[in-house]
């Protein structure tokens, strides 16, 4: 599979499950998660106008990740910097939801 996919799959699969998001709290205590999840996103791993990244992707798919990425990018701005807390946002369960 093409290595724009599987990074997005993985991020979205992390973003969706929030004991992933605890234990990846634990195996990497020097992470920020929230940051982290903020980032790999945003920064590393969405990056819709790339040709090379849209390459593997249906204009559908391309559709439905442009319309989260919107909604937490709507959002991204209330979140809070713990994962506890980020855990207790409503605005974070949204977007867990969305994704």
């Amino acid at each position: 599979m093409h290595p724009a996919k599987v990074n997005t799959i993985n991020t979205l699969q992390l973003i969706a499950d929030l004991e992933a998001q605890r234990a990846y709290e634990a195996n990497v205590p020097i992470a920020n998660v929230p940051s982290e999840l903020v980032n790999q996103w945003f920064d590393d791993f969405y990056h819709p106008d790339s040709d090379w990244y849209k390459e593997p992707f249906t204009n559908n798919e391309l559709d439905v990740l442009g319309e989260f990425s919107a909604f937490y990018d709507a959002r991204v701005s209330s979140l809070p910097d713990s994962l506890d807390e980020m855990h207790e946002c409503y605005q974070w369960k949204e977007v867990v939801g969305k994704a």
